[in-house]
């Protein structure tokens, strides 16, 4: 038998090509989906051109589209047992959660910073733990302490600047 042609191909697509839309849309129950897979069956039919085609072309190209049905069966039932962290979340959604390196990474940065507050003088220590942590004023830092205002300021600065020193470092 000879290779399949051009004009083979175009008298398979207009004899079995509405049975072929029809079968698969009974199969899957969606007719863009059987759309897609008449079309992909015609895909694989043209790029093997094989002379197997002509032999018994309506065998053939039920062959081909029930293999295609089964392996989109198949993909389809993969994408159903994906566990999802969060199964409200659209599948096209992008995961904005960090990824583990920044969460090791932060988890770092946060020991070390916890490393370099213990490090401060205790008065220094007390100034930066009141401002940054307790959302004090350096007023009331001062009145708390019994300090000046520009003391407290400077003991700020000083903890600033040992706590990015030592975040810095690698």
């Amino acid at each position: 038998m000879s290779e399949l042609t051009q004009h083979d191909l175009s008298a398979l697509v207009r004899d079995h090509g509405p049975d072929l839309q029809q079968f698969l849309t009974r199969r899957l129950g969606c007719v863009d989906t059987a759309k897609d897979l008449v079309q992909d069956t015609f895909v694989r039919v043209l790029q093997n051109r094989s002379s197997e085609v002509l032999g018994n072309p309506r065998a053939f190209l039920f062959r081909v589209a029930t293999n295609l049905l089964i392996d989109h069966h198949r993909r389809q039932q993969h994408r159903d047992t994906v566990t999802l962290d969060d199964p409200d979340r659209p599948l096209d959604q992008a995961d904005l959660s960090p990824s583990i390196e920044r969460v090791v990474w932060s988890k770092q940065q946060v020991a070390r910073l916890q490393q370099a507050i213990e490090e401060l003088p205790p008065k220094c220590r007390q100034v930066f733990l009141l401002i940054k942590f307790h959302h004090f004023t350096h007023a009331e830092v001062a009145v708390k302490l019994g300090i000046s205002q520009s003391t407290v300021v400077k003991h700020m600065i000083k903890a600033v600047d040992f706590c990015r020193t030592r975040l810095d470092r690698p």
